[in-house]
């Protein structure tokens, strides 16, 4: 019989300065369970049961070591106490991937739009002007401070055991049920997204006072890959909400439900760039720039099955259409 593995989290009901952990070493203490292939799945299950095996605390804590320093770590923890220096030290990474997220995704695009294909893509129409860049990337900066809080807050909810959120494939019946899972978990997303957007177009007061300051980009020539996150903090958050509301639903694998969080991110680049394509049934730039200067439809997220069925969807401005403007 394989003896106990050491707890794998010694520190995290502990506190003070004189017990707090020492980084480095956590870091491959922490490897020896979390990635260590010659321990049973089903033995990290049993000491998940026992609380000594805490997989989404532990391969934050891993990550966040690459990040921060052995002593900053400390100070952190002497200052906060281990739980809550673990949240804010989580909030700072997340910050920081945001951040990366953001200028090095919207970066490339703006080279490859721009400067290589410039030419061929703007052929005949303006381009968002350096002003107009501007403008977004201050407001996409000072809204990722807010962004950041949500997955710390879903992280929150699945440490403390009350969402459906999983860790181990095996703790929902192997890959086929995460495949069937992860389908269903996306199908109630991508309705939620097209609900809260909705919603935030007809109901006056939301519009007016949280989505508004992103539709005051409301021609292709003031869209940009730049203004992919560039709402009002609550919109944002608002918006991405049903990622973390649907772990409460169906279960989710914790890293699947982080990727596709970030991934918000890199989409939205996509479909802000004002290039138009043939996409369907993806949602494409030129059904969210049609979104853009007709306010009242293609509210959808990855497609536009939502908007097909609940009759929002508009792929065609060439035919006079009144426009429901919500004001």
């Amino acid at each position: 019989q394989r003896p106990k593995t050491a707890r794998a989290s010694p520190t995290r009901r502990r506190g003070g300065a004189a017990e707090a952990p020492r980084v480095r070493s956590e870091r491959a203490r922490i490897m020896s369970v979390l990635f260590d292939w010659s321990v049973p799945v089903e033995e990290k299950l049993h000491m998940m049961s026992e609380g000594t095996h805490e997989p989404v605390t532990e391969f934050n804590d891993f990550v966040n070591s690459f990040i921060f320093s052995e002593a900053f770590t400390a100070s952190a923890q002497e200052l906060l106490g281990v739980r809550l220096a673990h949240f804010a030290l989580t909030y700072l990474r997340d910050i920081l991937g945001g951040c990366l997220i953001y200028y090095g995704v919207a970066g490339i695009w703006h080279y490859v739009i721009y400067v290589v294909m410039g030419a061929k893509l703007f052929a005949g129409r303006p381009r968002p002007t350096w002003a107009v860049i501007w403008d977004q990337i201050k407001l996409a900066q000072a809204s990722i401070f807010i962004y950041a809080m949500l997955p710390v807050l879903a992280e929150w909810f699945v440490e403390n055991k009350w969402t459906a959120c999983y860790f181990y494939v095996e703790e929902v019946g192997g890959w086929g049920m995460y495949a069937l899972y992860t389908a269903i978990y996306m199908i109630i997303v991508e309705l939620g997204v097209y609900w809260m957007h909705r919603e935030l177009h007809e109901i006056k007061f939301l519009y007016k006072y949280v989505h508004a300051l992103h539709h005051k980009y409301n021609r292709a020539d003031t869209l940009s890959p730049w203004a992919s996150i560039a709402f009002n903090p609550l919109d944002g958050v608002a918006q991405a909400s049903p990622y973390v509301i649907a772990l409460f639903i169906v279960p989710c694998h914790y890293l699947t439900h982080v990727f596709l969080l970030f991934f918000t991110g890199v989409w939205a680049t996509n479909i802000h760039d004002a290039v138009p394509a043939k996409s369907e049934p993806i949602m494409g730039a030129n059904y969210h720039t049609i979104h853009h200067t007709h306010y009242h439809y293609n509210f959808g997220q990855f497609t536009i099955v939502c908007d097909w069925l609940f009759g929002t969807l508009r792929a065609d401005v060439s035919k006079p259409v009144k426009a429901k403007k919500a004001s």
